[in-house]
Parts: structure tokens; sequence; C-alpha cells
């Protein structure tokens, strides 16, 4: 059995289709039919059923899954032990909109000073993108506020982010609000969620919800008085004229986390990004 044809085996049953695991790794379909037919041969059972869904794992599939996790992983150990890594000269990092405009800059900028020759890559995405991108090996690492389900994603740096209610008109009772709510257009954007959990926790009903998809569009409503949204404070302009209210107990911050995945070793560049990232948060507190 070919270690290679275990990993194209693995890439296909996550991916779920023989043709974005022929585009993940560059090979012709017919060659990732070719190598998992051999493979069933092989182990005499059948891996894999192609139907109008898409390519869909056999129970034997599954269990071969489990194995093939395993050896995987114990390979990628030795070769990380035992073989001298390619040092990148880019650093991969994931975040959603709100969290890359309030939290990457300054660490963009600061990492830039102590490593100016190195290319720094910034991938705005939803969070359950982003996830999915660090379990591919997609990115060096990624800002998040989800919980982590899966045992193959690390968590290395967490921190609170300051949140506020912010309006252009002055409101009388924050507990009793007459105007919109303005928020992001994905529903598991982490602002827009707990804006949503406040509003529920206070018996309180928004007059409406306007939706945007950009960080610019939701300041750009709130500027011109179409209603309150909940955001970070380090991304408010500093000359603005919002109101700015501060919300209790669970409302006033945002937990914040840096992870990886677990399999992944931490090259010089991404342990430098980890360094410049605890240092700042130090000082800023």
């Amino acid at each position: 059995m070919e270690i290679n044809d275990l990993r194209i085996f693995q890439i296909v049953a996550y991916e779920k289709s023989i043709s974005k695991a022929a585009l993940r790794l560059g090979y012709a379909q017919s060659n990732i039919t070719m190598r998992i037919k051999l493979l069933e041969n092989k182990l005499n059972t059948t891996l894999f059923i192609r139907n109008n869904k898409g390519t869909v794992i056999t129970p034997n599939g599954e269990k071969l899954l489990k194995y093939a996790d395993k050896i995987l992983e114990l390979i990628d150990e030795v070769n990380s032990e035992f073989l001298t890594p390619k040092i990148s000269s880019t650093i991969k990092i994931g975040a959603t909109q709100t969290i890359s405009a309030s939290v990457l800059p300054k660490l963009f900028y600061l990492f830039h000073e102590k490593n100016p020759e190195v290319s720094l890559t910034l991938k705005t995405e939803t969070q359950k993108n982003i996830l999915d991108m660090i379990l591919k090996n997609e990115l060096d690492g990624a800002f998040i506020s989800d919980e982590i389900t899966s045992s193959k994603i690390k968590k290395v740096i967490t921190f609170k982010e300051k949140l506020a209610l912010v309006s252009s008109i002055s409101i009388d009772s924050i507990n009793a609000l007459q105007s919109p709510i303005i928020v992001n257009s994905d529903a598991d954007c982490p602002y827009r969620k707990l804006l949503q959990k406040w509003l529920s926790y206070n018996n309180s009903k928004a007059a409406a919800i306007i939706e945007f998809d950009s960080l610019e569009s939701i300041l750009r409503g709130i500027d011109e008085g179409l209603g309150i949204s909940l955001l970070p404070k380090s991304i408010l302009p500093k000359n603005h004229n919002f109101f700015i209210y501060d919300l209790k107990d669970e409302f006033t911050k945002l937990e914040i986390k840096f992870v990886i995945n677990k399999n992944l070793k931490i090259n010089p560049l991404l342990k430098s990004f980890i360094s410049v990232t605890n240092n700042h948060l130090l000082n800023s507190q």
C-alpha cells in the first residue's frame, strides 16, 4: 500500500469530491480515480460510492479513514522531526472582517518591523471557512471567537476585546431601544450574535435589522443614522462623532483566540508572529 494513495484517499474523503481533491492536489481527476481504484483492489472493498450528490464514503471507507488519519499524522510527525523544513518567506493569517480591522493592522506593522523581508497575507473570511482553511493547512494561523470543536485545532493565544454599543444619535435608555440594529450579513458573525444575545437578555426587540456585508458599510450606516451596532472600540475612527455606550456583564468584551493546526510544526516565522502578538497584548494591558 502506497502512502501517497492513503493521502489521496484521505483528501477525497474530506473533500467529498474527486474533482475538488484533484484541484487541491494538482492531479488529473483520472489519476485520482485510478489511485482510489487500485487501493480498493488491494483492500478488496469499495471505499466510495459516486452519485449525483458527490462522492460518498462507505462504511469500510470510514474504517480506513480512521487508520489513514493516524498513519499520516505519524508520517508527518516523523518528517517534521527528521527533515529540515523549507523556510517560507510568507505568513498567511486568517480573520473575520471586523477582527481583522481591530486586531491585525497593529500586529502586522509590529511583525513587519522585525521581519521586513517577509510577505504578509491576510485572508478575510467567515469563521467557518477560516477553520476549514486551518484544517487544510491553507493558513499559518487565524483569529477567531468561536468555540473550538475540532481536536485538530490548537489554541495558542487568548485575549479579550473591549466592545461598545455605537450610535450616531443619543439613546435615552439602551435597555429600551427604538432604533434598528445594524449587523453583518453573516449569521455567524460574533458581534451580531452577541448583540442579538444582549437584546434577548434585556427582553428587547430591535425595531428592524439592517444587514451589511462590510465593516465600512456598517460604520457608514451608523454615521447616517440608520441604527446602532455592537463593535470593538478599537475600530472606531479617532475623530468620530458617535455616542458610545458601555454594556455590562458578559457583553463588555469578546474573547478572541489565535489558533493553529495542531499537527502543524511552528516554523520560525509563525513563532515570531506569536511572540509579537503576545508582547503587544502584554504592553496593551
